[in-house]
């Protein structure tokens, strides 16, 4: 991907969090970033590419983070609230009933959304068995079982439709289903990690 392509991307999604899908055109967004129309359009023929292709450079973006916290901490349980709080920052950047327009203007790539989601379920996996091996979760949990539930509850029930009806907050909510479950997962030894990890980071 040209210097050029990740600007146009990297810009999209923040306009996109803050306006929303419907309100994003492609004038308004090649004046914001200097850049000529034509320019965009010989990248991105149409809008709803471009739009495809800003949701694909963020799911780039998490899978990349993903592998960087994998890479550098060596706690599973601390894995496990990391990447979930990179997921529930990436999902609060936008109110929900922006989230609500993708869903209901591009149902496509909203499936493509979904789709990506349910992709995470090997890697969410990969953690909850590493964090077995050192001995930092239930014995009585199926660590398969609990990955694939976890994430298809995450992906089923946090629709934009879920938090419009209940008038909750994304990053609080997410955070606390997260406390929720490594509560069930993880006994005192992962436990006293993700405090610590608490503690000496600003969440």
């Amino acid at each position: 991907m040209s210097p050029k392509e990740s600007y146009i991307l990297e810009s999209g999604f923040e306009e996109i969090a803050d306006i929303g899908v419907r309100s994003f055109t492609i004038d308004s967004f090649s004046k914001r970033i200097g850049m000529s129309k034509k320019t965009i359009y010989t990248l991105f023929p149409t809008k709803e590419n471009l739009v495809r292709e800003i949701i694909h450079f963020m799911f780039r973006r998490i899978n990349s983070i993903f592998k960087d916290v994998m890479k550098h901490e060596k706690n599973p349980a601390v894995q496990f609230i990391k990447i979930m709080e990179t997921i529930a920052k990436f999902s609060g950047r936008t109110k929900i009933h922006r989230l609500s327009e993708l869903k209901n203007w591009y149902p496509d790539i909203w499936k493509e959304l979904e789709i990506f989601r349910l992709s995470q379920m090997d890697k969410f996996l990969v953690i909850l068995k590493n964090a077995r091996e050192q001995g930092l979760t239930r014995d009585d949990i199926k660590m398969k079982s609990a990955s694939i539930v976890y994430v298809n509850i995450i992906n089923a029930i946090f629709q934009p439709e879920f938090f419009l009806k209940y008038d909750l907050p994304i990053k609080k909510t997410i955070r606390g289903f997260v406390e929720v479950v490594a509560r069930g997962i993880f006994i005192d030894r992962g436990l006293k990690a993700i405090k610590k990890y608490h503690d000496e980071n600003s969440i």
